[in-house]
């Protein structure tokens, strides 16, 4: 090989290396909000069928949170999903979660409806009020009998 050649691949691979790394920030950063704290909950679903690591953690239709990862859990057979809010936030620990989608075009997101506890919940902490996600079907069902709200 030509030396033309060899510093022609290092360049290359120097290149390919930075977009990489660039990719990689970026990627990192639309995880967080910047200059935002956060703090992490616990839900457990029978089912976590729709839902990804990094969708939206939505309250009445705004992003508050991700979701930072699902399990399973092999003691219960039960979904384990964590996520991170948004530290302005308390929610009630009566809070409902659900998983499921705005509209019909839109990705699954963790969709919490707030409880009237006076006992806000704690970073840590396990929410016990969760409904099954909502197939694709029940959906269309709700959208098409219940005057457009995806959201029975």
């Amino acid at each position: 090989m030509s030396r033309q050649n060899h510093i022609g691949a290092i360049i290359c691979s120097t290149l390919v290396l930075a977009a990489a790394a660039g990719f990689g920030m970026y990627a990192i950063n639309t995880q967080k909000t910047p200059g935002k704290s956060s703090y992490e909950l616990t839900a457990r679903f029978v089912s976590a069928n729709g839902l990804a690591r990094g969708a939206d953690v939505d309250i009445a239709g705004v992003k508050v949170g991700r979701v930072s990862s699902i399990v399973l859990d092999p003691a219960s057979q039960m979904a384990i999903v964590r996520f991170r809010l948004d530290s302005a936030l308390h929610l009630p620990t009566d809070s409902t979660l659900t998983i499921g989608s705005g509209t019909l075009s839109s990705e699954n997101a963790l969709m919490i409806e707030p409880g009237k506890a006076t006992t806000l919940a704690q970073s840590g902490q396990v929410m016990t009020h969760t409904l099954e996600p909502s197939s694709l079907e029940q959906q269309v069902s709700n959208y098409i009998f219940g005057a457009g709200n995806l959201e029975q």
